[in-house]
């Protein structure tokens, strides 16, 4: 698959604060997971560098698992032709039932809009996708989009404002229908792939 020329080689810049975890350095922090060499940790650990070309993309992973979290990226998004591109950070866990929580921004031809997909996985079982279009263009500045995973419910937001809302959902009733399965017991990683720029602040609770 070609890719046009400006998305031949794309950087990305992450500057991350734990609130919990005292170091707040990626050394201490996150591995870089895949890429062959496209993901470097600069300024003494105080950012990392992803980059995407016409054979790969690279990604990390925090070192710890989290149960609840709050998660806070700053994400500005590739412009003009990003066509083939998926820009994506979630929470995950591990194993064929796994639980995930997710934004995902898939690539399109210019002048297209973005549209911003969400999802959430309980127990492996997915299928709880909604999509957005944005009320701005992400490619023109940096935007917060924030995951908020408490045992009740989990709030996606964009700048602040809530765009969606999961809730637990799972005893209503007296029983458990597996359409309504939480992600309430499998700690996960917060994860980070592809190409965009980015600054990232994450909270655990």
């Amino acid at each position: 698959m070609e890719m046009g020329k400006s998305l031949l080689f794309l950087l990305l810049l992450i500057s991350l604060s734990l609130d919990v975890i005292v170091s707040a350095n990626f050394y201490n922090d996150v591995d870089i997971t895949w890429g062959d060499g496209r993901g470097k940790i600069l300024e003494n650990g105080q950012q990392l560098q992803l980059t995407l070309d016409h054979t790969s993309g690279s990604g990390f992973q925090s070192k710890n698992e989290y149960l609840f979290a709050k998660i806070d990226m700053q994400i500005k998004l590739v412009p003009g032709n990003s066509a083939g591109t998926v820009t994506a950070y979630y929470l995950s866990s591990q194993g064929p039932k796994h639980d995930e929580i997710d934004y995902e921004f898939l690539g399109n031809l210019s002048g297209d809009p973005y549209i911003m997909h969400t999802n959430v996985f309980a127990q492996g079982l997915g299928n709880r996708e909604q999509q957005f279009y944005l009320w701005f263009d992400p490619t023109l500045d940096f935007h917060t989009y924030s995951v908020l995973w408490t045992p009740n419910q989990i709030t996606f937001s964009v700048d602040g404002i809530p765009v969606r809302v999961f809730q637990n959902r799972e005893t209503e009733l007296g029983k458990v229908d597996s359409n309504y399965h939480y992600p309430k017991s499998q700690a996960m990683r917060a994860i980070q792939a592809f190409g965009m720029q980015m600054i990232g602040r994450l909270e655990v609770g």
